[in-house]
């Protein structure tokens, strides 16, 4: 747990379903005041009811990181009520390589609007906040698919996975990690990505072995980390990855 003199505020984008939920959850659970993302706010609200406990407090706040406006509006929000912010975690994401039926450029156009520019849009307009943290944490949730070395490797697992929108919308994701880790070294807040495996959700189809609690546990790590741990990363459970 950072410590903090007060309890430590988070904000979840994407995080009413799958991953993004687990990693709410499981921030609250550890006493963290989680502001969890959602695109809709009745939704938001009716899951943020449902997952509170008196020891584990969620909000919902309204987030749809390619309307600049809910990022705006929630900027304020944020400011007015908390004052600060002491985590961010870039959920929010999504996969379109396989919808047939969507061109090239759509599928471009949609995924970097989402998981790339949308995430750096979010993530400067919380930097004011997280600066008036003590321990601000940047956590962006990316894909061990967009690691140029192990993709150069002829034993990796993933070896013949070719999702061309998706990868390159993670490595430009990885890309911001490096960028902002460097421009807010100097303010205490940490930027790292993180990976969380091939997971059972509905992004996957149900595909894989992994449940969202266990691929939410390294980005809480991240989320948590301590004022001597590591910025400018990327990691999964078990190790460091290659960019």
């Amino acid at each position: 747990m950072i410590m903090t003199q007060s309890q430590p505020i988070a904000l979840v984008s994407g995080a009413t379903r799958g991953i993004g939920l687990a990693i709410a959850q499981g921030l609250a659970r550890k006493g963290v005041k989680v502001l969890l993302g959602a695109r809709n706010l009745q939704s938001g609200q009716k899951i943020a009811t449902e997952i509170s406990t008196p020891d584990a407090q969620v909000e919902a706040v309204e987030l749809d990181t390619t309307n600049q406006a809910t990022i705006d509006n929630l900027a304020v929000l944020i400011s007015e009520k908390y004052g600060r912010l002491d985590i961010l975690v870039n959920n929010a994401g999504i996969s379109l390589d396989f919808y047939p039926d969507l061109s090239v450029r759509e599928k471009l156009s949609r995924t970097l609007a989402t998981n790339v520019v949308g995430t750096a849009a979010l993530t400067d307009a919380m930097i004011p906040l997280l600066e008036k943290s003590a321990h601000g944490r940047i956590v962006n949730v990316s894909s061990v698919l967009a690691s140029f070395t192990s993709r150069g490797q002829t034993d990796w697992i993933y070896k013949d996975v070719a999702m061309p929108t998706y990868q390159a919308s993670k490595a430009a994701l990885n890309s911001l990690t490096l960028s902002y880790a460097k421009l807010l070294a100097d303010k205490n807040i940490k930027v790292n990505a993180i990976c969380p495996g091939l997971t059972a959700t509905d992004a996957t189809n149900h595909y894989g072995d992994r449940t969202p609690d266990q691929a939410a546990k390294i980005a809480i790590t991240y989320a948590l980390l301590e004022d001597d741990g590591p910025t400018g990363t990327f990691a999964n459970e078990d190790s460091a990855l290659s960019w």
